[in-house]
């Protein structure tokens, strides 16, 4: 269901980016992707790592109303207030800093997402693992979104409507989950809530989420203070392909906290290795096929998603295009830390990664623009990427004959080299065409290279059909 998810992820943006990039053009995207940059910071405090922190604690008591019922309570009084409080921050900020309250309209329609985001109880859907409902419910915000952008969105001007149907169709839909919570628990007497028993083991959470979804951003809000708003618009296109490779290859590892929280309470810690060898394994094939593609096409995926505005953006899209395997398994080993009760160490490498994100982008960022934002993404991820595989090497040392990184790397050459061939000798033809049949002749050889060398995931695949 996830993978059914993602895949709207993908087919939505084929549809609407082309169509906004080419409407509102590098000014009007970019200043959207500004502003929903510097409130998913405010977002993230407000939130305090409880949408990671809820999940864990949900599954494990996911058999359990009762218990069930108090913790989901507690969570959701927390986050109201720590909402309530970062909202007037949110507020006093844009009156204080210049550069928030260019345009206080725009600041104002994202601000509504302090509030959706928290109030939204994502997590207690996700730790009961329906994700029948929340691919279904997603899919329908979508569809309505895509149709208020066609009727609503037409000039340059209208970039203040395209932040309000963002935020409909992003958050929209999580005002039903707590209509829908009713279901699943029982809401018992406010004097009864423990709210303290949380805060201690929430607060690890929280600076972990916090540091990570903010190096995350770091590039597009240094780009903002740094750079033009132009600047910011070419480079949006190339984070929104980045993050759409992204979701792609962690469609399968996004759903495995859950799963290796409630092995780890049931003391199954070999299932939880399985599982993390699994998704690597996953992952490291998908995320080089991605990448190969992108390196390959970068030329004409820009200029069929943003058109002739943003071919400025390729080169950067072929250096961030490293940071899709990296986070991917960044997250993979974030989860690990999680299910295993290691968030301590997580915590502490997410505010390493904060730091470094930082520094890189105010080096590279004011020398390169657009391209030195791409590097720090790839820079930053890559160094977290060695600190955790340091830390976690006992466990890769488990899965290591599960990978299969050899055969994996030997089908990305081949097949890179046959699509290069072949965009080659398509040259002359439309950038559609030339990225159809390069894609398609990279996954066929791929494909039949990893199934020849019976590659471990194909092996998994073909076992688990029999």
């Amino acid at each position: 269901m996830n993978m059914i998810l993602t895949s709207s992820s993908f087919l939505f943006p084929l549809i609407t980016v082309p169509y906004v990039s080419r409407v509102l053009s590098t000014f009007g995207t970019g200043a959207v992707s500004f502003v929903q940059s510097v409130v998913s910071y405010f977002s993230l405090v407000a939130l305090l790592g409880i949408p990671v922190y809820g999940v864990r604690e949900c599954a494990k008591v996911r058999d359990d109303r009762a218990k069930l019922s108090k913790i989901v309570q507690e969570l959701m009084m927390i986050l109201i207030i720590s909402s309530g409080i970062v909202y007037l921050l949110f507020l006093v900020s844009i009156f204080l800093i210049p550069r928030l309250r260019e345009d206080i309209p725009l600041m104002l329609i994202f601000s509504s997402v302090i509030w959706l985001s928290s109030c939204g109880v994502e997590w207690f859907y996700q730790a009961i693992e329906q994700y029948g409902y929340i691919t279904v419910r997603n899919i329908i915000m979508k569809l309505v979104g895509l149709v208020l952008m066609f009727s609503l969105v037409h000039t340059v001007s209208d970039y203040r409507i395209y932040g309000l149907i963002v935020v409909l169709a992003s958050y929209g839909s999580n005002l039903l989950n707590i209509v829908r919570l009713r279901r699943y628990i029982t809401f018992c007497k406010p004097r009864e809530l423990n709210l303290q028993r949380h805060l201690k083991p929430m607060l690890v959470f929280a600076v972990s989420k916090i540091s990570s979804g903010m190096y995350t951003q770091t590039d597009i809000v240094l780009l903002g203070f740094f750079g033009t708003t132009s600047m910011v618009g070419l480079y949006q296109l190339v984070v929104k392909i980045k993050n759409l490779c992204f979701s792609a290859v962690n469609s399968v590892g996004q759903v495995m906290l859950p799963r290796m929280s409630y092995y780890e309470s049931k003391g199954g810690r070999r299932k939880t290795a399985n599982l993390v060898g699994k998704n690597l394994s996953f992952l490291i094939v998908i995320s080089l096929a991605l990448i190969s593609i992108i390196v390959l096409n970068a030329k004409s995926i820009v200029l069929l998603l943003g058109g002739e505005a943003f071919r400025g953006s390729a080169l950067s899209l072929i250096l961030i295009s490293p940071a899709i395997f990296l986070a991917s398994v960044n997250t993979i080993f974030t989860q690990y830390y999680i299910a295993t009760g290691k968030e301590r160490s997580s915590a502490v490498i997410d505010v390493v990664g904060l730091a470094v994100m930082l520094i890189y982008g105010a080096v590279f960022i004011p020398m390169m623009g657009i391209r030195g934002a791409a590097i720090s993404v790839v820079l930053c991820e890559f160094t977290v990427f060695v600190i955790r595989s340091v830390m976690l090497r006992h466990l890769l040392i488990e899965v290591w004959s599960s990978l299969g990184i050899v055969k994996a790397v030997f089908a990305t050459l081949a097949a890179g080299l046959v699509a290069a061939g072949g965009s080659f000798l398509l040259a002359g033809l439309p950038v559609v065409i030339q990225l159809l049949v390069s894609s398609v002749a990279y996954l066929l050889v791929d494909g039949v290279i990893l199934l020849v060398t019976r590659h471990p995931l194909c092996q998994y695949l073909l076992l688990k059909r029999k």
